[in-house]
């Protein structure tokens, strides 16, 4: 398994846990965390799969923004 790591704009515990429930349906063999302390409010994914269009679908349908690290 690999880490792939997102700066995202969610800052709050409320929308994160919002959007890991989300990407945990569409993306259920993955382990996701927030690190909301982080001024990136970085997501943390460790996967064995590309999922990068994916998590950018979940972001931006429920208006929010991430980008690759």
């Amino acid at each position: 398994m690999h880490i792939e790591s997102y700066k995202t704009d969610v800052t709050t515990m409320e929308d994160a846990n919002f959007i890991v429930v989300l990407l945990q349906f569409k993306i259920s063999d993955c382990i996701m965390n927030f690190e909301l302390e982080n001024p990136n409010h970085i997501l943390k994914i460790e996967t064995n799969r590309d999922i990068k269009e994916m998590v950018y679908g979940v972001f931006t349908k429920q208006g929010f923004y991430c980008q690759k690290l």
